[in-house]
């Protein structure tokens, strides 16, 4: 079997989840450097297009991919509401944000600070969305249902293979992200386990 025809058979495997991980780590990169303190400015400012420009494109096919087709199923509904609030707040920055990052060519305080709260923000959404949602859709949504959700999102997202070619290097981190969700389920239901148990004596 070719190189490219393993690759192939890799992305056919693929479902939402995963490509929804992979497409979180260029956001997640850019995170860390805009909240760390000891980023430079030239730095903050040579990404921050990237970033916004990634986020709004990661957003809206999520909205689409996941967000319309599951928000009328009653275990999701909550969690799709908060998330539609969350994504409503960051594409107000963002549309706020790109002229001004587009007009500067030094990164002042205001704008530096700007940022970081925005990155702050979608780094507490994102973490939600891998420790709640995700593990729900793992947990209730049929494999079949998965793939299909997964290779939308790359057409929407115009993700190509190229775009996912580090894909063997993100296994290792999809494989410990997969074992944090077992271990969460096994500790909420160890939890309830007790709580039940407590209820009848």
């Amino acid at each position: 079997m070719s190189k490219r025809s393993v690759k192939q058979s890799h992305i056919r495997d693929l479902n939402i989840i995963d490509i929804i991980l992979i497409d979180h780590q260029y956001i997640k990169e850019c995170i860390e450097i805009l909240v760390n303190e000891k980023s430079s400015k030239s730095h903050k400012l040579e990404i921050a297009n990237g970033f916004l420009t990634s986020l709004k494109k990661h957003s809206s096919v999520e909205e689409k991919v996941v967000y319309l087709p599951l928000e009328t199923e009653e275990e999701f509904h909550f969690n799709i509401l908060e998330a539609k609030i969350e994504h409503g707040i960051v594409e107000e920055k963002i549309k706020e944000l790109k002229p001004k990052i587009a007009h500067s060519k030094v990164l002042k305080d205001e704008l530096e600070a700007e940022l970081k709260v925005l990155a702050e923000l979608v780094k507490n959404h994102l973490k939600e969305e891998e420790s709640e949602l995700l593990p729900k859709m793992n947990e209730l949504l049929e494999e079949e249902t998965l793939k299909l959700m997964g290779s939308e999102f790359m057409k929407l997202r115009k993700m190509t293979s190229a775009d996912i070619e580090n894909y063997s290097e993100l296994q290792d981190q999809l494989v410990t992200w997969k074992d944090d969700v077992q271990k969460i389920s096994s500790q909420f239901l160890s939890k309830m386990d007790r709580y039940v148990e407590n209820l009848k004596h």
